[in-house]
Order: C-alpha cells, then sequence, then structure tokens
C-alpha cells in the first residue's frame, strides 16, 4: 500500500514539474515571437522613404531590399514578402519540428500624392500584414 502511494504521489509531482516546463515553453516561445514581430516592424519601417531608390536615404543592397527577405525585391513592393530566416533560430524553430515562417504582406492604396508605378508603387501609402507561424 505504503509503495502504490509514493508511486502516486511521484507522479503527481512529475505531472506538476512537466506541466510548469511546458508552460515556461510556450511562454518562452510567445515572447520570442512578440519580439520577433516588433524587430520586423521597426526595420522594414526604415524602408519608408521619399525615394526608395536612392541608397543615401533608404538601408539595404541594392537600396531599399531587405537582406531578409528573399524574394530581393524592394521591401514595401506590393505583394507578400518572405522573411523566414529572422526566425530560424530557437526558440521558435526547434529540431525535429516544423519550420517557423514570417511573412508579411504589402497592400498599396493612394493617400493624396498618387500611387506611382507599379509594382512597386512608391508614392503609394503602404498597409503591411504580418504573419508568423511557429509550432506551439
Amino acid at each position: 500500500m505504503a509503495t502504490m502511494i509514493s508511486a502516486m504521489t511521484t507522479t503527481a509531482v512529475f505531472s506538476v514539474i512537466l506541466s510548469s516546463f511546458v508552460s515556461d515553453l510556450k511562454a518562452d516561445k510567445r515572447d520570442a515571437a512578440a519580439m520577433v514581430l516588433k524587430q520586423a516592424q521597426e526595420t522594414l519601417k526604415s524602408y519608408v522613404s521619399a525615394v526608395p531608390g536612392e541608397a543615401t536615404y533608404v538601408p539595404g543592397s541594392p537600396a531599399g531590399h531587405w537582406t531578409a527577405e528573399l524574394g530581393g525585391v524592394w521591401a514595401l513592393r506590393e505583394g507578400n514578402h518572405d522573411v523566414s530566416s529572422l526566425v530560424s533560430t530557437l526558440p521558435l524553430t526547434v529540431p525535429g519540428q516544423p519550420a517557423a515562417s514570417l511573412s508579411y504582406t504589402v497592400t498599396s492604396y493612394p493617400c493624396g500624392f498618387g500611387t506611382g508605378n507599379p509594382p512597386n508603387y512608391p508614392t503609394a501609402c503602404k498597409r503591411v500584414v504580418f504573419t508568423l507561424i511557429y509550432p506551439d
């Protein structure tokens, strides 16, 4: 009987320890995800310029191209942009689990300055939506 009580107590203790460990891992991932998104938003803001093709006014090589973006186009070009290289490390990408991905979609719309020429629409206002997917 004492062995049975000891086994049940041990199981309960390990259950509590493991559940708190899992909760901490999820919290770490949520914190890392929030940080990556904030950094990506702040970086993308630096590409906003009245002269998007001029290296003096915008970062990147060539000017306006975000090195994290796999497509090699202007960072604020209309369409979908893959910046998954920003989430290729722990804790968001774990070996043996599906890889995390981060992308953003740019939509251009007129806001009083005209839109400029497609596909960049350099003088249009931009709406950006980020999408971050990572295994829980």
